[in-house]
């Protein structure tokens, strides 16, 4: 066997192998939360030794970083709108229902988010900029609304990042909200239905109500689809 033939396949393993302690860690820390789940959890639930998973990762914080880069990159897919056309109210309620579809995907980041972030310095500094990104996204989405008329702000258009900050407060939290409200932090799926519309329904006062109509059927034929 050539030498580059083994050099290949030898790292071919190594990324198959870190993909999976990645994909295993996700569910895992989706399921039962990121301090319940060890890196020995995670080697068993992959029936390989702990020595091997550390020989990729270090400790779970190294894997948390690992998964980061996806839920970026995640939420920036989900919140995408069309740049040539207007945008329309089943585009807003899909925008709405993708990106609450991404927290879900992600939902142990954003349930423990205040404690990761305190604890790994690295990982809040690239959760800022994320978060950065996503008001900047919310102030464009604004603006667009406001030219085409569908979106009045009065005589206050200096709140709009204000108005911006508020919809990705409550959409960044609601997995907080649900979580410790309850008993036992379970999260569904019309939790997430429910979280977009919340979310929505922080700028929907400044909209025609034509338009917050057609949106809400938008996110409610979304739910409705699950239910079946």
């Amino acid at each position: 066997m050539a030498l580059s033939t083994r050099i290949d396949g030898g790292r071919k393993a190594r990324t198959g192998n870190r993909e999976r302690i990645v994909a295993a860690s996700l569910a895992l820390f989706n399921e039962d939360g990121v301090r319940s789940v060890t890196t020995n959890h995670i080697a068993a639930h992959l029936s390989i030794s702990p020595g091997n998973l550390y020989y990729h990762y270090r400790n779970k914080e190294e894997i948390i970083r690992a998964i980061f880069p996806r839920i970026a990159d995640a939420v920036h897919a989900a919140l995408t709108l069309p740049d040539a056309t207007p945008i329309a109210a089943e585009d807003l309620g899909a925008h709405h229902i993708t990106g609450a579809r991404a927290l879900w995907e992600y939902r142990f980041f954003f349930r423990e988010r205040s404690e990761l972030l305190a604890r790994d310095p690295l990982l809040a500094r690239q959760y800022r900029r994320l978060h950065g990104w996503v008001i900047e996204h919310f102030v464009t989405l604004f603006r667009r609304l406001l030219a085409q008329g569908h979106m009045d702000l009065g005589d206050f258009h200096d709140d709009i990042e204000r108005v911006a900050a508020n919809a990705v407060i409550l959409w960044m939290s609601w997995l907080n909200f649900v979580t410790t409200a309850r008993p036992r932090a379970s999260i569904e799926r019309r939790d997430i239905v429910e979280g977009a519309l919340q979310s929505f329904l922080t700028f929907a006062p400044f909209l025609d109500e034509r338009f917050v109509r057609a949106v809400r059927s938008a996110i409610y034929a979304w739910a409705d689809a699950g239910e079946r």
